[in-house]
Protein backbone atom coordinates (compact mmCIF):
# COMPACT_ATOMS: atom_id res chain seq x y z
CA UNK A 1 0.00 0.00 0.00
CA UNK A 2 3.16 2.30 0.58
CA UNK A 3 3.60 2.99 -3.20
CA UNK A 4 0.18 3.78 -4.02
CA UNK A 5 0.56 7.06 -3.70
CA UNK A 6 3.18 7.64 -6.90
CA UNK A 7 0.65 6.79 -8.67
CA UNK A 8 -2.70 8.24 -7.63
CA UNK A 9 -4.67 10.16 -9.85
CA UNK A 10 -8.14 11.82 -8.24
CA UNK A 11 -11.17 13.41 -10.04
CA UNK A 12 -13.75 13.16 -7.99
CA UNK A 13 -17.22 13.10 -6.42
CA UNK A 14 -18.56 16.46 -5.51
CA UNK A 15 -21.24 14.74 -2.71
CA UNK A 16 -23.19 16.21 -0.13
CA UNK A 17 -21.21 18.71 2.57
CA UNK A 18 -23.96 18.63 4.84
CA UNK A 19 -23.19 16.96 8.07
CA UNK A 20 -25.94 14.73 9.54
CA UNK A 21 -25.19 12.25 12.58
CA UNK A 22 -22.66 10.29 10.84
CA UNK A 23 -22.85 6.31 10.53
CA UNK A 24 -20.90 3.89 8.39
CA UNK A 25 -22.63 3.15 5.28
CA UNK A 26 -21.52 0.13 3.32
CA UNK A 27 -19.19 1.31 0.38
CA UNK A 28 -20.14 0.77 -3.34
CA UNK A 29 -17.21 0.99 -6.16
CA UNK A 30 -15.72 -0.17 -9.73
CA UNK A 31 -12.78 0.11 -11.56
CA UNK A 32 -12.94 1.25 -15.10
CA UNK A 33 -10.41 1.53 -17.92
CA UNK A 34 -10.19 5.36 -18.19
CA UNK A 35 -9.70 5.13 -21.42
CA UNK A 36 -12.57 3.32 -23.01
CA UNK A 37 -14.76 3.21 -20.02
CA UNK A 38 -15.14 -0.64 -20.16
CA UNK A 39 -15.85 -1.71 -16.13
CA UNK A 40 -13.00 -4.09 -14.90
CA UNK A 41 -14.05 -4.31 -11.42
CA UNK A 42 -17.15 -3.77 -9.17
CA UNK A 43 -18.84 -4.77 -6.03
CA UNK A 44 -22.39 -2.78 -6.20
CA UNK A 45 -21.98 -0.99 -8.79
CA UNK A 46 -25.57 -0.16 -9.61
CA UNK A 47 -26.74 0.70 -6.43
CA UNK A 48 -28.13 4.28 -6.43
CA UNK A 49 -26.78 6.68 -3.83
CA UNK A 50 -26.58 10.87 -3.24
CA UNK A 51 -26.62 12.04 -7.00
CA UNK A 52 -24.56 15.62 -6.04
CA UNK A 53 -21.08 14.21 -7.58
CA UNK A 54 -23.10 13.47 -11.03
CA UNK A 55 -25.36 17.33 -10.59
CA UNK A 56 -21.66 19.17 -10.83
CA UNK A 57 -20.05 16.94 -13.37
CA UNK A 58 -22.71 16.86 -15.53
CA UNK A 59 -22.71 20.57 -15.75
CA UNK A 60 -18.67 21.03 -15.97
CA UNK A 61 -19.57 18.70 -19.06
CA UNK A 62 -22.52 20.27 -20.34
CA UNK A 63 -20.41 23.73 -19.89
CA UNK A 64 -17.25 22.34 -22.19
CA UNK A 65 -19.55 21.09 -24.97
CA UNK A 66 -21.39 24.30 -25.37
CA UNK A 67 -17.90 26.16 -25.48
CA UNK A 68 -16.58 23.68 -28.30
CA UNK A 69 -19.27 24.06 -30.19
CA UNK A 70 -19.51 27.71 -30.06
CA UNK A 71 -22.58 28.21 -28.03
CA UNK A 72 -21.22 29.79 -24.87
CA UNK A 73 -17.78 30.97 -24.92
CA UNK A 74 -16.04 30.51 -21.42
CA UNK A 75 -14.87 33.77 -21.31
CA UNK A 76 -18.41 35.12 -21.13
CA UNK A 77 -18.92 37.33 -18.38
CA UNK A 78 -22.12 35.98 -16.13
CA UNK A 79 -24.33 37.82 -13.46
CA UNK A 80 -25.22 36.43 -10.57
CA UNK A 81 -29.14 35.93 -10.27
CA UNK A 82 -30.24 38.40 -6.87
CA UNK A 83 -32.51 34.83 -5.75
CA UNK A 84 -29.62 32.75 -5.87
CA UNK A 85 -27.69 35.03 -3.65
CA UNK A 86 -29.79 35.40 -1.07
CA UNK A 87 -30.84 31.44 -1.25
CA UNK A 88 -27.37 30.45 -0.89
CA UNK A 89 -24.44 33.20 -0.23
CA UNK A 90 -25.19 32.88 3.49
CA UNK A 91 -24.68 29.23 4.00
CA UNK A 92 -22.30 27.84 6.06
CA UNK A 93 -21.29 25.34 3.32
CA UNK A 94 -20.60 27.89 0.52
CA UNK A 95 -17.34 28.26 -0.01
CA UNK A 96 -17.13 31.06 -2.76
CA UNK A 97 -18.83 34.21 -1.92
CA UNK A 98 -20.27 36.21 -5.06
CA UNK A 99 -21.29 39.84 -5.63
CA UNK A 100 -24.15 40.82 -7.12
CA UNK A 101 -22.86 43.97 -8.07
CA UNK A 102 -20.23 42.52 -10.75
CA UNK A 103 -20.20 40.00 -13.61
CA UNK A 104 -18.09 36.79 -13.36
CA UNK A 105 -16.16 34.84 -16.09
CA UNK A 106 -17.74 31.66 -16.92
CA UNK A 107 -14.82 29.74 -16.62
CA UNK A 108 -13.80 31.25 -13.10
CA UNK A 109 -17.23 30.00 -12.24
CA UNK A 110 -15.97 26.45 -13.40
CA UNK A 111 -13.45 26.30 -11.39
CA UNK A 112 -14.90 27.59 -8.23
CA UNK A 113 -17.49 24.36 -9.07
CA UNK A 114 -14.58 22.32 -9.33
CA UNK A 115 -12.03 22.85 -6.76
CA UNK A 116 -14.48 24.65 -4.35
CA UNK A 117 -17.70 22.56 -4.87
CA UNK A 118 -19.46 25.67 -5.23
CA UNK A 119 -23.56 25.15 -5.37
CA UNK A 120 -23.88 29.37 -6.17
CA UNK A 121 -21.03 29.23 -8.89
CA UNK A 122 -22.87 25.82 -10.45
CA UNK A 123 -26.33 27.53 -10.37
CA UNK A 124 -24.80 30.87 -11.85
CA UNK A 125 -22.98 28.78 -14.46
CA UNK A 126 -26.09 26.45 -15.26
CA UNK A 127 -28.13 29.55 -15.47
CA UNK A 128 -25.82 31.37 -17.97
CA UNK A 129 -26.11 28.27 -20.32
CA UNK A 130 -29.63 27.27 -19.69
CA UNK A 131 -31.74 30.53 -18.36
CA UNK A 132 -33.11 29.43 -15.10
CA UNK A 133 -33.03 26.46 -13.15
CA UNK A 134 -35.65 24.56 -14.38
CA UNK A 135 -34.64 24.72 -17.91
CA UNK A 136 -31.66 23.93 -16.17
CA UNK A 137 -32.91 20.63 -14.59
CA UNK A 138 -34.46 19.06 -17.61
CA UNK A 139 -31.69 19.64 -20.23
CA UNK A 140 -29.11 18.10 -17.18
CA UNK A 141 -31.41 15.07 -17.28
CA UNK A 142 -31.66 14.46 -20.98
CA UNK A 143 -27.54 14.81 -21.00
CA UNK A 144 -27.83 12.01 -18.22
CA UNK A 145 -30.22 10.21 -20.10
CA UNK A 146 -28.12 10.61 -23.72
CA UNK A 147 -24.72 9.48 -21.55
CA UNK A 148 -27.05 6.15 -20.37
CA UNK A 149 -26.63 7.11 -17.25
CA UNK A 150 -29.36 5.29 -15.64
CA UNK A 151 -29.49 5.50 -12.27
CA UNK A 152 -28.92 9.56 -12.56
CA UNK A 153 -31.31 11.91 -11.71
CA UNK A 154 -30.95 15.62 -11.17
CA UNK A 155 -34.14 17.27 -9.22
CA UNK A 156 -32.21 20.63 -7.79
CA UNK A 157 -28.61 22.03 -8.62
CA UNK A 158 -27.86 21.47 -4.85
CA UNK A 159 -24.99 18.95 -4.08
CA UNK A 160 -26.16 17.81 -0.86
CA UNK A 161 -30.12 17.25 -1.89
CA UNK A 162 -30.76 13.60 -1.18
CA UNK A 163 -33.25 13.75 -3.79
CA UNK A 164 -30.27 13.83 -6.55
CA UNK A 165 -29.25 10.20 -7.30
CA UNK A 166 -26.71 8.45 -9.23
CA UNK A 167 -24.59 5.36 -9.29
CA UNK A 168 -20.45 3.96 -9.22
CA UNK A 169 -21.61 2.82 -12.76
CA UNK A 170 -22.93 6.33 -14.05
CA UNK A 171 -19.83 8.56 -12.00
CA UNK A 172 -17.19 5.66 -13.99
CA UNK A 173 -19.28 6.99 -16.95
CA UNK A 174 -19.14 10.48 -16.15
CA UNK A 175 -15.84 10.73 -15.10
CA UNK A 176 -14.60 8.97 -17.75
CA UNK A 177 -16.34 11.22 -20.30
CA UNK A 178 -14.70 13.91 -18.59
CA UNK A 179 -11.32 13.06 -18.34
CA UNK A 180 -11.21 12.32 -22.10
CA UNK A 181 -12.83 15.55 -23.35
CA UNK A 182 -12.06 18.44 -21.06
CA UNK A 183 -7.98 19.01 -20.61
CA UNK A 184 -9.38 22.29 -18.76
CA UNK A 185 -10.18 19.79 -16.15
CA UNK A 186 -6.87 18.04 -15.45
CA UNK A 187 -4.66 20.91 -15.86
CA UNK A 188 -6.67 23.07 -12.98
CA UNK A 189 -6.42 20.51 -10.33
CA UNK A 190 -2.70 19.98 -11.19
CA UNK A 191 -2.55 23.33 -9.27
CA UNK A 192 -1.64 24.52 -5.92
CA UNK A 193 -4.49 27.50 -6.56
CA UNK A 194 -6.02 29.14 -9.19
CA UNK A 195 -6.78 33.32 -9.49
CA UNK A 196 -10.42 34.08 -9.35
CA UNK A 197 -12.38 37.17 -10.09
CA UNK A 198 -9.68 38.53 -12.36
CA UNK A 199 -6.81 37.40 -9.42
CA UNK A 200 -8.86 39.04 -6.45
CA UNK A 201 -8.66 35.90 -4.88
CA UNK A 202 -7.35 32.97 -5.61
CA UNK A 203 -8.95 29.70 -5.25
CA UNK A 204 -6.81 26.72 -3.41
CA UNK A 205 -7.18 23.26 -4.68
CA UNK A 206 -8.40 21.53 -1.33
CA UNK A 207 -7.77 18.43 -2.80
CA UNK A 208 -3.98 18.22 -3.72
CA UNK A 209 -2.63 14.83 -5.17
CA UNK A 210 0.75 13.76 -3.62
CA UNK A 211 3.29 15.55 -5.06
CA UNK A 212 4.45 13.52 -7.63
CA UNK A 213 4.21 14.99 -11.39
CA UNK A 214 1.40 15.34 -13.65
CA UNK A 215 -0.52 14.10 -10.96
CA UNK A 216 -3.38 15.75 -9.41
CA UNK A 217 -6.54 14.62 -6.90
CA UNK A 218 -10.46 15.96 -5.94
CA UNK A 219 -11.90 14.49 -3.10
CA UNK A 220 -15.36 14.71 -1.58
CA UNK A 221 -14.86 15.18 2.24
CA UNK A 222 -16.71 16.58 5.37
CA UNK A 223 -15.95 17.30 9.09
CA UNK A 224 -18.64 16.13 11.30
CA UNK A 225 -18.21 18.49 14.50
CA UNK A 226 -18.71 15.87 17.35
CA UNK A 227 -17.07 14.00 16.47
CA UNK A 228 -13.91 15.83 15.31
CA UNK A 229 -13.68 13.89 12.05
CA UNK A 230 -13.07 14.06 9.06
CA UNK A 231 -15.08 11.81 6.62
CA UNK A 232 -15.81 10.99 2.78
CA UNK A 233 -18.42 10.22 0.56
CA UNK A 234 -17.27 9.56 -2.79
CA UNK A 235 -14.23 9.33 -4.44
CA UNK A 236 -13.56 9.14 -8.03
CA UNK A 237 -9.25 8.05 -8.16
CA UNK A 238 -7.51 8.07 -11.54
CA UNK A 239 -4.47 5.85 -11.14
CA UNK A 240 -1.60 4.99 -14.29
CA UNK A 241 1.08 2.65 -13.43
CA UNK A 242 2.87 0.37 -16.60
CA UNK A 243 0.59 1.73 -19.46
CA UNK A 244 -2.47 1.51 -17.70
CA UNK A 245 -4.91 3.77 -16.49
CA UNK A 246 -7.50 2.77 -14.20
CA UNK A 247 -10.65 5.12 -12.57
CA UNK A 248 -12.19 4.23 -9.46
CA UNK A 249 -15.33 5.10 -8.45
CA UNK A 250 -15.79 4.75 -4.31
CA UNK A 251 -19.31 5.55 -2.70
CA UNK A 252 -20.34 4.91 1.00
CA UNK A 253 -19.71 7.32 4.20
CA UNK A 254 -16.50 6.49 6.19
CA UNK A 255 -13.28 8.29 7.50
CA UNK A 256 -11.03 9.48 5.03
CA UNK A 257 -8.15 6.99 5.25
CA UNK A 258 -10.59 3.90 5.29
CA UNK A 259 -12.25 5.25 2.40
CA UNK A 260 -9.11 5.65 0.48
CA UNK A 261 -7.42 2.34 1.82
CA UNK A 262 -10.50 0.68 0.29
CA UNK A 263 -10.45 1.91 -3.00
CA UNK A 264 -6.77 1.75 -3.44
CA UNK A 265 -6.52 -1.55 -2.89
CA UNK A 266 -9.21 -2.52 -5.19
CA UNK A 267 -7.54 -0.52 -7.99
CA UNK A 268 -4.09 -2.09 -6.77
CA UNK A 269 -5.69 -5.76 -6.70
CA UNK A 270 -7.20 -5.03 -10.55
CA UNK A 271 -3.73 -3.60 -11.55
CA UNK A 272 -2.54 -7.18 -10.43
CA UNK A 273 -5.06 -9.28 -12.79
CA UNK A 274 -4.59 -7.18 -15.61
CA UNK A 275 -2.00 -5.64 -19.04
CA UNK A 276 -2.01 -3.20 -21.80
CA UNK A 277 -2.51 -4.72 -24.76
CA UNK A 278 -2.45 -2.52 -27.87
CA UNK A 279 -4.76 -2.99 -30.12
CA UNK A 280 -4.17 -0.18 -32.68
CA UNK A 281 -1.28 1.89 -33.18
CA UNK A 282 -1.49 5.15 -34.34
CA UNK A 283 -0.16 5.20 -37.80
CA UNK A 284 -0.45 1.61 -38.61
CA UNK A 285 -2.27 1.13 -42.18
CA UNK A 286 -5.61 -0.25 -42.38
CA UNK A 287 -4.94 -2.87 -44.85
CA UNK A 288 -7.89 -1.62 -47.02
CA UNK A 289 -7.61 0.85 -49.79
CA UNK A 290 -10.10 3.05 -50.90
CA UNK A 291 -10.50 4.32 -54.72
CA UNK A 292 -9.87 8.43 -55.09
CA UNK A 293 -11.53 8.99 -58.05
CA UNK A 294 -10.70 12.01 -60.16
CA UNK A 295 -7.76 11.65 -58.21
CA UNK A 296 -3.87 12.13 -58.69
CA UNK A 297 -3.38 8.94 -57.28
CA UNK A 298 -5.96 6.00 -58.19
CA UNK A 299 -5.94 5.06 -54.71
CA UNK A 300 -5.21 5.48 -50.61
CA UNK A 301 -4.65 3.08 -47.98
CA UNK A 302 -6.58 4.96 -44.86
CA UNK A 303 -4.21 4.79 -41.09
CA UNK A 304 -5.36 5.19 -37.84
CA UNK A 305 -5.54 8.38 -36.09
CA UNK A 306 -5.24 7.24 -32.19
CA UNK A 307 -3.61 4.91 -30.49
CA UNK A 308 -5.73 2.18 -28.39
CA UNK A 309 -3.99 0.04 -25.37
CA UNK A 310 -6.78 -1.24 -23.30
CA UNK A 311 -6.20 -3.62 -20.38
CA UNK A 312 -6.83 -7.32 -20.16
CA UNK A 313 -6.85 -10.12 -18.14
CA UNK A 314 -3.21 -11.84 -17.68
CA UNK A 315 -2.98 -14.71 -18.94
CA UNK A 316 -5.86 -14.59 -21.37
CA UNK A 317 -6.21 -15.16 -24.73
CA UNK A 318 -7.69 -11.99 -26.57
CA UNK A 319 -10.36 -12.07 -29.23
CA UNK A 320 -9.85 -8.98 -31.04
CA UNK A 321 -11.73 -7.76 -34.20
CA UNK A 322 -11.38 -4.46 -36.05
CA UNK A 323 -14.07 -3.70 -38.40
CA UNK A 324 -13.43 -0.79 -40.97
CA UNK A 325 -16.27 1.65 -42.01
CA UNK A 326 -14.91 3.42 -45.07
CA UNK A 327 -16.39 4.21 -48.06
CA UNK A 328 -14.78 2.14 -51.11
CA UNK A 329 -14.72 5.43 -53.16
CA UNK A 330 -13.88 9.20 -52.58
CA UNK A 331 -14.16 11.97 -54.71
CA UNK A 332 -10.63 13.91 -55.18
CA UNK A 333 -9.11 16.32 -53.71
CA UNK A 334 -7.90 14.48 -50.32
CA UNK A 335 -6.11 16.71 -47.50
CA UNK A 336 -3.46 14.97 -45.59
CA UNK A 337 -4.93 13.87 -42.07
CA UNK A 338 -8.64 13.64 -43.50
CA UNK A 339 -11.44 11.66 -41.87
CA UNK A 340 -11.97 9.01 -44.48
CA UNK A 341 -14.50 6.65 -41.69
CA UNK A 342 -13.83 4.98 -38.60
CA UNK A 343 -12.12 2.00 -37.11
CA UNK A 344 -14.29 0.16 -34.30
CA UNK A 345 -12.01 -2.17 -32.21
CA UNK A 346 -14.26 -5.18 -30.45
CA UNK A 347 -12.70 -7.09 -27.72
CA UNK A 348 -14.38 -10.52 -26.94
CA UNK A 349 -17.73 -8.97 -28.84
CA UNK A 350 -17.84 -5.69 -26.90
CA UNK A 351 -17.10 -1.99 -28.87
CA UNK A 352 -14.27 -1.14 -26.53
CA UNK A 353 -12.84 2.06 -28.67
CA UNK A 354 -13.64 3.94 -32.20
CA UNK A 355 -10.42 5.39 -33.88
CA UNK A 356 -10.68 7.97 -36.92
CA UNK A 357 -9.31 6.31 -40.03
CA UNK A 358 -7.81 8.97 -41.93
CA UNK A 359 -5.84 9.53 -45.06
CA UNK A 360 -2.26 9.77 -44.82
CA UNK A 361 -1.43 11.83 -47.60
CA UNK A 362 -2.43 14.55 -49.84
CA UNK A 363 -4.56 13.30 -53.09
CA UNK A 364 -4.92 16.33 -55.73
CA UNK A 365 -7.61 16.16 -58.24
CA UNK A 366 -6.64 15.55 -61.91
CA UNK A 367 -5.70 19.39 -62.95
CA UNK A 368 -5.13 20.69 -59.38
CA UNK A 369 -2.02 21.01 -57.83
CA UNK A 370 -1.47 19.02 -54.75
CA UNK A 371 -0.45 22.01 -52.66
CA UNK A 372 -3.11 23.86 -53.32
CA UNK A 373 -5.25 21.21 -51.47
CA UNK A 374 -6.22 22.38 -48.06
CA UNK A 375 -7.21 20.50 -44.79
CA UNK A 376 -11.03 20.84 -44.05
CA UNK A 377 -12.11 22.55 -40.80
CA UNK A 378 -13.04 19.61 -38.77
CA UNK A 379 -16.08 19.91 -36.94
CA UNK A 380 -16.32 20.38 -33.08
CA UNK A 381 -16.00 17.36 -30.84
CA UNK A 382 -18.87 15.13 -30.88
CA UNK A 383 -21.29 14.99 -28.23
CA UNK A 384 -21.21 11.22 -26.39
Amino acid sequence: MRGWRRGLVGLAGFLMCSCPAVRALAASWVVADARTGAILAEADGDRVAGGGAAVHLLILLSAFEQAKLGILPLDVPVSVDPRSLSELAGRRTEPVRLSGQRTYLLSDLLKAVFLARSDLAAVAAAEAMWGSRETAIEALNERAARLGLHATRVVTLFRDDPNNTTSPHDLARLGHVLLQDCAEVRGWGQLRGIPFDDGRLVLGNQHLAPPAPGTWAFFDRFVEPKKKKVFQRAGILLREENGLELLGVWLGEDEVAAALSELVGVLQDTLARYEPVSMVRAGDPLKIAVTVEGGTEPAIVPIAAEDVRIPVPKGTETQVELLMQVPSVVTAPVARGEQLGEVVVRLGGRVVAVVPAVSPKTVGSRGVRSAEVQLPKRAGVGVQ
